[in-house]
């Protein structure tokens, strides 16, 4: 885990911005404070953007600056992933592979380095699911008093400020919220009550002078004392909701629309693209272990019949718990595990209803990628946990957890292929932003006193003007979204507009393969 932090760092600091990171800074960041207050915009990741302006402010602006934030949350998700992992996962082996399997991700890893809300909105959310572990994971019986309500703050406050941080995380956040007050309400009801005749015995128990009075302290304290549920909307509930609504006032929409967007046709395309760049990451085309077999219909093998079912598996698994738990009268009673599963089996489905209700009633639409990207370790928790279980069931479910656990060690090998320092699977195209710039910044220092025009493809607008602000490069005009085609001394182009090479005939000087950007200028300079 640490040296996935520092190879973070180094990622933060040496790769090219892209175009998203750029776009915020030019809207938000590179004016004054009140620029960053006043903004209304869906893609105002509040938290996250109040914090780069921060560092961008003591540091001055760089790459590395404006994506400190997301070190942070990074950092936080690796120290929450691995707190969650020793509580569920305790053995050698598996501890290793649900930390491996949790962290390795590329596609995950991109925005735990990327500057925009992401990576602070997933660490803050995992801590506070690692504290409402260890609240499920204590019996009630032997808590300090004090302690239920500490967790639950600190996992309201932490809520709150991933909320606050991304508002996509408003749907695994109240499907949180929703699904863990729903078990200490329904414990609450049929929690049965301690017998009579062993309330009597620990009254009866001697205790010394010392111990009466520590103990008429603590019941004076106690008394009356709060259900869970009622103790969970107090100090959970409450602080989560008034964190996230004061960071959110800025904010009226989660996201900004284009005319008649509404994301992606299907719950099912949620899933594809995450799958298919958490496999095969590499814009280039390397597929790593996923060469050895048809790449595209194992994809879609896993949107369409693997996760479904998973979901399916889980809904009938936490069913099961309920029963038992039912049965047996007391939470306490149960495995830790299965304690999390019938979380996990609550807020899944309730997270996957929070969106479809937000796209039918508020006509928001359906996250996708990076909107989505919180899905990548709530399923790799799921699975992991299918494993233990079948690790702790009988001889047949042992067996059945061998093909079980290779899968998982084969993605970790195929995350591993796919590792990269150099590019964001989203933004590939921005990859040799930085070089580019730099290449035209030492062509000019040539005839210093000249002033350059730079046209661009449009998605190469802002990462141009980010550099021009961050480099001081007073001598080079504010490039605008327009089309390249007219006259300018440098041109950045991507996609179709690479054909202006030849049209033109411009002087290449960089052809980059990985992000398919060609860096020209006029052949009279």
């Amino acid at each position: 885990m640490l040296a996935l932090f520092v190879t973070n760092v180094y990622r933060a600091a040496t790769q090219s911005i892209a175009h998203d990171e750029a776009l915020i800074f030019e809207w938000l960041l590179s004016g004054s404070w009140s620029q960053v207050l006043n903004f209304e915009h869906g893609n105002h990741h509040v938290l996250t953007d109040l914090l780069s302006k921060l560092m961008i402010t003591i540091f001055g602006t760089s790459e590395i600056a404006l994506r400190t934030p997301s070190l942070l949350g990074g950092l936080l998700y690796f120290y929450a992933v691995f707190q969650i992992s020793v509580l569920l996962f305790g053995e050698a082996y598996l501890l290793l592979l649900s930390v491996a399997f949790l962290c390795l991700n590329p596609f995950f890893l991109d925005y735990l380095s990327y500057a925009r809300g992401y990576g602070l909105a997933l660490g803050f959310f995992f801590y506070a699911l690692y504290q409402l572990i260890e609240y499920l994971a204590e019996s009630p019986d032997g808590r300090d008093s004090s302690r239920p309500a500490r967790l639950l703050n600190k996992a309201g406050i932490a809520l709150g400020l991933s909320i606050g941080s991304n508002p996509i995380m408003i749907f695994p956040g109240g499907a949180l919220v929703a699904s863990f007050v729903a078990m200490l309400f329904i414990e609450s009801v049929i929690r049965r009550p301690e017998p009579v005749a062993v309330v009597a015995a620990k009254e009866k128990t001697p205790r010394s002078r010392k111990e009466r009075r520590r103990s008429s302290r603590h019941e004076t304290a106690s008394k009356p004392r709060m259900r869970g549920w009622e103790l969970a909307l107090l100090h959970f509930v409450l602080p989560a909701a008034a964190i996230a609504g004061f960071l959110l006032l800025l904010p009226k929409r989660l996201i900004e629309l284009e005319v008649g967007y509404l994301g992606p046709p299907s719950l099912t395309a949620i899933l594809e693209p995450l799958i298919r760049f958490s496999f095969v990451h590499s814009p280039a085309g390397y597929a790593g272990l996923a060469a050895w077999f048809p790449a595209a219909m194992a994809i879609r093998i896993v949107t369409y019949f693997v996760v479904p079912a998973s979901l399916a598996v889980l809904v009938v698994l936490a069913v099961r718990i309920l029963v038992n738990w039912i049965r047996k009268r007391n939470l306490g009673a149960l495995p830790v595990l299965d304690r999390f599963l019938l979380l996990l089996g609550g807020m899944l489905p309730t997270a996957i209803v929070l969106i479809v209700l937000s796209r039918y009633l508020f006509q928001q639409p359906y996250p996708e990628l990076r909107t989505a990207v919180y899905w990548i370790p709530l399923l790799g928790l799921a699975y992991l946990s299918f494993l233990r279980r079948l690790g702790l069931g009988s001889n047949i479910e042992r067996i059945f957890s061998v093909p079980v656990a290779a899968v998982l060690i084969l993605c970790v090998a195929q995350f591993v292929t796919q590792f990269n320092s150099r590019y964001f699977a989203e933004w590939s195209y921005c990859a040799a932003g930085k070089d580019m710039m730099q290449i035209v910044r030492t062509d000019h220092e040539a005839k210093p006193g000249r002033r350059v025009k730079v046209g661009a493809t449009w998605q190469l607008e802002p990462v141009i003007n980010f550099y021009r602000v961050a480099w001081g490069l007073d001598w080079m005009d504010p490039v605008y979204r327009e089309s390249p085609d007219r006259v300018n001394d440098y041109y950045l182009l991507a996609y179709g507009d690479t054909s202006l090479v030849e049209k033109l005939r411009l002087k290449p000087l960089l052809s980059d393969r990985l992000s398919g950007t060609v860096l020209a200028k006029r052949t009279d300079l």
